[in-house]
């Protein structure tokens, strides 16, 4: 009865259940729908002209003609003959012996070479649908051979849907051109658009850091506004800049486009610049001035400090920038959806394979999602591989006072963080404008109007409802949930559960959003939990999304408060939750209240799963104006649309940064 008696393993094992259902059950799922492929199934039409294979809805099997009648090859040895008896018969001869049924439901089922079948048939109706077709009906003839009774001029189906393990669908998706084509422009994308944020990223950074810059903190600070936009607000005021009819390209007579493989990587470069700026910075103001200043004494030139000391030194926060930026390239839904044009891309094909109306392929959808998790999975080995085989701590670390530059450098260093800057708020500053404008036909008109806003209130403001009760609802519920499971990794240590527990709950960190809202539909798509379309299944997509976030948030503060505290009033005789409550949460709240934001933020600007879950009416903002620019839609609506969702982003996001400050200085004093 003891452990029963420990709240914290009790709590550890439900944690673990939840996650094992949410996370781990439907990512098993999806891998078992790419492994396991139905046998296949043949389609005969039989009418006056005789009988005929139908290729279209034929899988799996061979069928040919021979003098007897079809020849169906169902393995290496079995097979059947499918020959005429009549206008409404046929004769099943089998190589094997042949057994005809009827299933509980009684669907007629033929079984032939240890294979199963379910017979089904389409015949022609009348105008008005009153003619009664016959039935299907199989009557053995002999062990091997069974005569079939259809309905006249019939499509007779024989479906086997047993499942079998087989790499039928990695062989198609590795020999298929657009499947091949789709990872290879993912790679391309995610490398190159990594390469060249980093580039700008790590250069700025590095000078911003090290050297005495005017307004270095309002920098740092536009450079976070930056990092929360929604994902694929570039790509549209991108092509609205400089598409084929864009507002750039029209007024300067350019005939060019951004629309295509060099746009995407062109607006992801953009969308990521700031996550490695602003990881990289961090690593540049952490180092320690007794290694610089010990290799300067030595006679080091400047250059080789820098790439012999500094950068190395910098390389955890610059190669974990690169991780981050190259997982958010390479899941990234929204952009080549609306500026790829042709260039197909893993999310793409995923989500229209899963839920396209015309062609349809679970299979490649589930299949694409193990790759896309694969990919994943390997550039964060390599990160972790990487950092594992170098030491990077120090001592003592002891603030790097930050150089002087000249007047015309200054300036120089200024002038390229200045155009950075501009390049990752042109989205933002292109809808801002075109909020205010007045649009028709899908082409703006230089007039001051706000008649947009106007138009948007009286549409409702639903979609914001949505967007900000699940903004809430998940980040409260992963705040607490990852409160709870960094103190039981952190504190308890749980010899099995702690260790499990924290690697399933960092799993959705390598999911993109597409393939876990497609696990969570293959999930919970049927009775008895039944959530697919409702608001409880997005607010479990983004509570699983992010509690990463807060669990490691977390996890970092308490490693800053030390056990004895906890143990002082346990030993006056406090209970542990009363001890949780009291003491540990008031000093990791700082931590816990970073990794909220964080959050809450990812939340509010959710597409790759909102897009796959969501049904109406419980419609994201993200989802309405990803669509009304897919639709090319009036974009001034949209634009004061999303100029709503900035508003819910940053009004947060500087009131947390305020909190750092006065946090910081009253640590500091």
């Amino acid at each position: 009865m003891r452990p029963l008696r420990d709240t914290w393993l009790i709590f550890s094992i439900v944690a673990l259940l939840l996650c094992g259902v949410t996370i781990v059950i439907p990512q098993i799922r999806l891998m078992a729908a790419s492994l396991f492929d139905e046998g296949g199934r043949f389609t005969l039409l039989h009418n006056r002209d005789g009988l005929q294979a139908v290729p279209e809805m034929t899988s799996r099997y061979g069928v040919a003609q021979t003098p007897e009648g079809l020849a169906i090859t169902l393995g290496t040895a079995a097979g059947l003959t499918v020959a005429v008896a009549d206008d409404r018969t046929l004769l099943i001869t089998g190589t094997e012996p042949l057994e005809g049924r009827r299933d509980a439901a009684g669907a007629l089922e033929l079984a032939a070479g240890g294979a199963l079948f379910t017979l089904s048939q389409q015949a022609p109706r009348t105008l008005f649908g009153t003619n009664t077709l016959a039935p299907l009906d199989l009557q053995p003839q002999s062990d091997s051979v069974i005569r079939l009774s259809h309905a006249a001029n019939a499509y007779i189906t024989f479906e086997n849907t047993a499942l079998a393990l087989s790499p039928v669908h990695y062989l198609a998706f590795f020999t298929r051109s657009e499947t091949v084509s789709a990872t290879i422009n993912s790679l391309v994308i995610a490398l190159t658009s990594t390469g060249l944020a980093a580039a700008v990223g790590v250069s700025l950074a590095y000078l911003v850091a090290r050297y005495q810059i005017a307004g270095s903190t309002a920098i740092v600070f536009l450079v976070t506004m930056a990092s929360v936009s929604p994902p694929f607000l570039g790509a549209y005021a991108w092509r609205l800049l400089l598409g084929r009819n864009g507002l750039i390209t029209t007024s300067l007579g350019l005939d060019v486009s951004i629309v295509g493989l060099h746009g995407v990587i062109w607006v992801i470069t953009w969308l990521v610049f700031p996550i490695i700026f602003l990881l990289s910075h961090s690593s540049f103001q952490s180092l320690d001035a007794g290694h610089i200043e010990a290799a300067e004494s030595l006679g080091a030139a400047p250059a080789r400090v820098r790439f012999s000391i500094e950068i190395p030194l910098a390389l955890p926060g610059i190669i974990t920038g690169l991780y981050l930026a190259t997982m958010a390239a390479l899941s990234d839904f929204g952009t080549p959806r609306i500026i790829g044009l042709d260039v197909n891309a893993l999310p793409v094909l995923i989500y229209t394979s899963f839920l396209s109306e015309a062609g349809r392929n679970p299979a490649l959808a589930a299949t694409g999602s193990v790759v896309l998790i694969t990919l994943s999975s390997l550039f964060l080995m390599a990160q972790q591989l990487y950092l594992a085989r170098r030491g990077f701590s120090v001592v003592a670390a002891r603030a790097l006072p930050r150089k002087r530059l000249s007047p015309a450098a200054h300036a120089l260093v200024l002038a390229a963080v200045g155009l950075a800057l501009l390049m990752a708020f042109t989205p933002h500053l292109t809808v801002l404008v075109s909020s205010f404008m007045e649009w028709r036909v899908g082409l703006p008109r230089a007039d001051f109007t706000l008649a947009n806003y106007a138009t948007m209130l009286r549409s409702g403001l639903g979609p914001a409802w949505v967007t900000l009760s699940l903004g809430l609802a998940g980040t409260l519920a992963a705040t607490l949930l990852g409160l709870g499971i960094a103190y039981v990794v952190i504190r308890k240590r749980y010899r099995l559960i702690a260790p499990l527990l924290s690697f399933t709950v960092m799993m959705p960190y390598v999911i993109p959003g597409t393939v876990l809202g497609i696990g969570l539909i293959m999930m919970f798509n049927q009775a008895p939990v039944q959530l697919t379309g409702t608001w409880f299944i997005l607010a479990l997509a983004y509570l699983i999304r992010n509690l990463p976030f807060t669990v490691k948030a977390s996890e970092a503060a308490l490693r800053r408060v030390h056990p004895a505290l906890e143990e002082a009033a346990l030993s006056l005789g406090a209970r542990p939750l009363r001890v949780f409550a009291t003491i540990t949460t008031p000093l990791v709240l700082a931590g816990a209240v970073t990794g909220a934001t964080l959050t809450f933020l990812h939340i509010v600007t959710e597409l790759s799963s909102t897009i796959v879950l969501y049904r109406p009416p419980w419609k994201p903002m993200t989802a309405v104006i990803f669509e009304n620019t897919l639709v090319d839609a009036d974009f001034g609506v949209s634009a004061a649309q999303t100029i709503l969702l900035m508003l819910i982003i940053y009004i947060p996001l500087y009131f947390i940064v305020r909190y750092g400050q006065i946090q910081g200085k009253s640590g500091g004093s």
